[in-house]
């Protein structure tokens, strides 16, 4: 973490309060708009250590550790998707500069994204979501028998070593983060596997993706273990329903990512969300998916 953390930002929240962690820019830039990171199912906030490095110079963030995940283990359920949402409005609110922010969501955090700029627009200035699209064939069918999942995180938990998991890390050109591996392990629970898996089937599909319809989104995919097709349909009903005229919407694969390619490739997953937020051409990695 940046040295900007103190050692009362990381005390546990209050019992019905997410944890989150507020970076100012440095340097001090008082007119820089916020962004507020969301990481991905069983994650924490520790996810974008490696993406704040390229971000901080610019802009004020906000980190947080979602519902039931790491420092905030101890909120209740229930940990759908829509009550995820609803927690990262009220930090919006309370703690985002002029109470908005640019949404960047990762996966799980990528649908909590998706629904909060469904839900509270007025509060999201763009969305940038990476690995959140609406789950079809046996991935629909896994998220609706979410016990299959929950024992198949567990088994891999049971029997990945540290000498593995550094295997699969270069394996994936993915940079090891030991302290993060250790928080997703903890945070590996039955009650959030099946209550964030059965929302998704329940909250999305993908002509629903044009209720996204009043906040600025760019939904990629990370070309090797993605849904590209399903995300370039997404792209394609924005287009088909206006969105991507009215307000830009788009979608897109970088061919060579991982699913969590934040942990892969930082710096491009950096300069997308830099040059999404600024409206920038996106660096040369993004692919429109059309």
């Amino acid at each position: 973490m940046p040295a900007t953390s103190t050692p009362d930002q990381l005390q546990p929240p209050p019992r019905d309060t997410i944890f989150y962690l507020s970076l100012d820019p440095q340097p001090p830039s008082p007119a820089a708009p916020t962004l507020i990171l969301l990481h991905g199912l069983t994650s924490s906030h520790l996810e974008w250590s490696l993406v704040i490095p390229h971000l901080q110079p610019h802009y004020h963030l906000l980190l947080v550790d979602l519902p039931a995940h790491s420092r905030s283990s101890s909120l209740p359920p229930p940990y759908t998707i829509p009550s995820m949402a609803d927690q990262v409005a009220s930090i919006i609110q309370s703690h985002a500069r002029n109470s908005q922010a640019h949404v960047v969501g990762m996966s799980m955090g990528g649908f909590v994204t998706l629904n909060l700029a469904c839900r509270y627009p007025s509060l999201c200035l763009s969305a940038f979501v990476s690995g959140a699209t609406p789950f079809e064939g046996i991935t629909r069918w896994l998220a609706r028998n979410n016990w299959v999942l929950y024992y198949g995180f567990w088994l891999s938990n049971l029997i990945i070593t540290d000498g593995m998991y550094d295997w699969m890390c270069r394996a994936m050109d993915m940079k090891e983060h030991r302290e993060l591996r250790r928080e997703t392990v903890r945070n590996v629970k039955w009650e959030v596997i099946r209550d964030v898996y059965g929302s998704i089937v329940e909250e999305f599909t993908v002509e629903g993706m044009a209720e996204v319809g009043q906040v600025r989104c760019l939904s990629v995919a990370g070309g090797k273990q993605d849904q590209v097709e399903v995300t370039r349909r997404v792209g394609q009903v924005w287009k088909e329903r206006g969105l991507t005229g009215r307000l830009g919407s788009r979608a897109f694969v970088v061919r060579g990512a991982v699913h969590a390619w934040d942990l892969q490739f930082p710096d491009v997953f950096a300069g997308g969300i830099r040059s999404w937020v600024e409206r920038d051409e996106l660096p040369v990695q993004f692919e429109v998916l059309e």
